[in-house]
């Protein structure tokens, strides 16, 4: 595979995409979107005009059964648990599902392309349990843990730039809908997210936090300055969502403030970056009555239970 580092033009986007695909056709990701039509509904929001969207995805179930993913050739049914590599600070003594040499062990069917972001080595990998088309976990190469830091800003607006804005880039702050804390990583997919479409000005009329920097002359260092602020007004509760899109051909990132405390709703449970993103993936058979109840109030009424206290 190319480095990305080395791509420019859109090619990295190509390189992705077609590799996403390989892996569709090879049977590594856990339905066909070829074959399947994923039951999707909106609910446009007259007071910002996001067109909140909700996805019914039962199939993304299958990725906690162990038996099937072996049955499928998922996840190898004779690897070597002795030689995975565990983070002692895991409880459940899970083996590192981000870890390079994890994944050669357990999901050989999986194809990684090597990046560069930032300065720092990562991998991409085809989310198996995929929510939108072009889905990619994008990982660390390094073991490293998943706070934020000014690099992890710089790096998803690298990668989203690198992909020629096709890309949206999303991090999940520990607490935010990251369910691996220990290993960096972040989430990519060609797919628009619904926050793309609010309103200019209309930040306040969102129903959970989020504030809107274009990525333009000091764009950054403002972004970066917010993110900061934030955590540091409590450093044990507070976390935060990013996301890195193109709006109106201008590059921009969405900073969602998020507290620990508030990590997750009712109807949805946990609540991640798609989610604050306005993109609400239901899966688990209690959230079935969530999907077949969308509606604007619906939306809005996930996003007030994870805005934090002012």
């Amino acid at each position: 595979m190319h480095d990305g580092g080395a791509i420019h033009g859109g090619a990295l986007a190509e390189t992705l995409i077609g590799a996403w695909d390989a892996q569709r056709r090879q049977g590594f990701l856990l339905t066909d979107p070829a074959h399947v039509e994923i039951p999707t509904r909106e609910a446009v929001d007259p007071t910002n005009g996001v067109p909140y969207r909700f996805r019914w995805m039962p199939h993304r179930e299958l990725r906690g059964e162990i038996a099937e993913l072996e049955r499928r050739g998922i996840l190898n049914p004779e690897r070597d648990e002795r030689v995975l590599f565990r983070d002692d600070r895991d409880a459940s003594g899970r083996h590192c599902f981000l870890c390079a040499s994890n994944i050669a062990e357990c999901h050989p069917m999986e194809t990684l392309v090597p990046l560069e972001l930032a300065g720092r080595h990562y991998f991409a990998g085809a989310n198996f349990a995929w929510i939108e088309r072009d889905h990619f976990t994008v990982m660390a190469a390094e073991h490293v843990d998943q706070y934020y830091s000014r690099h992890v800003l710089e790096a998803i607006l690298d990668l989203h730039r690198k992909t020629a804005g096709r890309f949206r880039v999303l991090y999940n702050g520990i607490g935010a809908g990251a369910t691996i804390p220990w290993h960096l990583h972040i989430q990519i997919t060609t797919a628009p997210m619904p926050i793309e479409y609010l309103r200019p000005g209309c930040e306040d009329q969102y129903p959970t936090t989020v504030r809107r920097f274009k990525m333009h002359h000091r764009g950054l260092d403002a972004a970066h300055a917010a993110a900061e602020e934030w955590l540091g007004r409590d450093p044990e509760m507070h976390s935060l969502n990013l996301l890195a899109t193109t709006v109106d051909g201008d590059p921009t990132a969405f900073l969602f403030p998020r507290d620990r405390r508030r990590a997750s709703a009712n109807g949805k449970g946990l609540v991640g970056g798609f989610e604050v993103a306005g993109n609400f993936v239901l899966s688990a058979p209690h959230e079935e009555a969530t999907f077949l109840g969308t509606s604007v109030p619906a939306a809005r009424a996930i996003l007030a239970q994870v805005r934090p206290p002012a």
